[in-house]
């Protein structure tokens, strides 16, 4: 078979991702692709009915034609939009044809399914990607609601990838425009990270730390870049399976998100893309950090609120977890992760003996509010809470309730250890009246 023919793209090595096709008509390729990673398996295409249209049912002719024998197709409805639920991968691993490589055709949620049964009954499967417009696709994990707690439900990433831009420029506007927003989150992932290290609780890697910080600029540069947006995301998913995390990744930024995701957050009348979700939370993320890169903790210090008692905690978290639409998880880590007592004054001594230093790093890292705002709006990518359906109440309690849901060290967490959550989140009055 000759291997040169397809448009193949690195891969770094030791990945569980083998074969990345992409390019200007790279779906013709899938049969050679499919017969050269999964060879004697009978392809099984799962899409819905907006992705069967878009790529799957000439997918399926294709391999048809080179004389695959593919399973019959199963086929999610296009309306009303597919959640990505565990429940519907429980149900592809239960319809899985034996001895098959599952094919994924389209975009994220269709991806996460699909991983995720396939990661159930432990078969290897390509993705078809049919929009620029999520870094999930070669990511280790599928982000799924589980008994409605959004979470990143553990499996194997995709095999092999095969990416047609030719079908991705054909997907809707927005697609795009979300892929970028989800694309440039990780400028301010990068700088939780940079925080996680400063006080201990997660080293950088340096490779891993390479591999997205030393091209995220190249890979933002042009909002309609579509080759090199989707370079970018499939390379931040090689990031979380060198990592077996999605660190890399996902910062305060994605936990705002999942917030508002679970208390089920519509605009319109319809589910808000993940990448406009996170491209707010984007913003909210920047101006905590501009926090403290514009204060000394000096000046600062002398407003921090006074550490809990446990009680007081306990309160507070349940205060924060009223609207009961987010599992039993968050009050079991929120109190985990909580420090009292001499641990707590410790802590807060940490944070201001790294403040300045971590200021300094911060203000390398990020570009500043303004320049986000730009970036975003050129790329079509809302702006403000409300832009996304948020109110003002909505919003500000999705901040604060975000700190809960993880044992992932960010900004939130920062804040909140120093006494100074409140008082930082008085700067997000910006993005409010704007």
């Amino acid at each position: 078979m000759n291997n040169t023919s397809m448009p193949t793209i690195p891969i770094p090595a030791g990945l569980d991702t083998r074969c990345f096709v992409l390019g200007e008509g790279a779906l013709k390729h899938l049969p050679q692709l499919l017969q050269q990673e999964f060879p004697g398996l009978t392809p099984w295409v799962i899409a819905d009915t907006n992705t069967w249209e878009a790529a799957g049912a000439e997918a399926q002719r294709l391999l048809t034609a080179a004389g695959m024998t593919p399973a019959e197709p199963y086929i999610f409805p296009g309306t009303p939009v597919l959640h990505p639920d565990f429940a519907y991968s429980e149900l592809l691993a239960s319809l899985m044809p034996a001895d098959c490589v599952p094919v994924a055709v389209g975009s994220g949620v269709i991806n996460d399914l699909v991983k995720c049964a396939s990661g159930l009954k432990n078969v290897r499967y390509c993705c078809v990607p049919t929009a620029c417009s999520v870094d999930g696709f070669t990511s280790a994990g599928a982000a799924l609601a589980v008994n409605h707690n959004k979470q990143t439900v553990k499996c194997p990433p995709p095999a092999a990838l095969c990416a047609d831009t030719t079908v991705m420029a054909t997907a809707p506007a927005p697609m795009l425009s979300s892929g970028f927003a989800d694309l440039l989150t990780k400028v301010v992932a990068g700088a939780d990270w940079i925080i996680a290290d400063a006080v201990g609780e997660q080293p950088i890697r340096s490779d891993v730390w390479e591999l997205i910080q030393g091209n995220i600029r190249r890979w933002v540069s042009d909002s309609k870049d579509m080759l090199n947006i989707f370079e970018g995301l499939a390379a931040t998913g090689y990031s979380m399976q060198m990592m077996l995390d999605s660190r890399p990744a996902s910062g305060s930024e994605h936990l705002f998100s999942h917030v508002w995701e679970m208390e089920g957050l519509q605009k319109d009348g319809l589910d808000v893309s993940h990448g406009f979700k996170v491209g707010v939370g984007l913003l909210a993320t920047s101006l905590l950090m501009e926090f403290i890169i514009k204060n000394d903790y000096e000046s600062v210090s002398a407003r921090a609120q006074a550490p809990l008692s446990i009680e007081e905690r306990t309160a507070e978290i349940d205060r924060l977890l009223v609207k009961n639409c987010y599992g039993a998880e968050p009050k079991k880590i929120s109190l985990a992760k909580f420090r009292t007592g001499d641990a707590a004054l410790e802590r807060r001594a940490l944070i201001g003996k790294v403040w300045k230093s971590l200021a300094e790093k911060l203000q390398k890292q990020l570009y500043s509010y303004e320049e986000l705002r730009t970036m975003l709006k050129e790329a079509n990518c809302p702006l403000t809470p409300a832009d996304i359906g948020l109110s003002r109440e909505q919003f500000l309690h999705g901040i604060k309730t975000a700190q809960l849901i993880r044992n992932r060290y960010t900004i939130l967490d920062f804040l909140y250890e120093a006494g100074l959550l409140d008082e930082a989140m008085k700067n997000l009055d910006r993005m409010i009246v704007e």
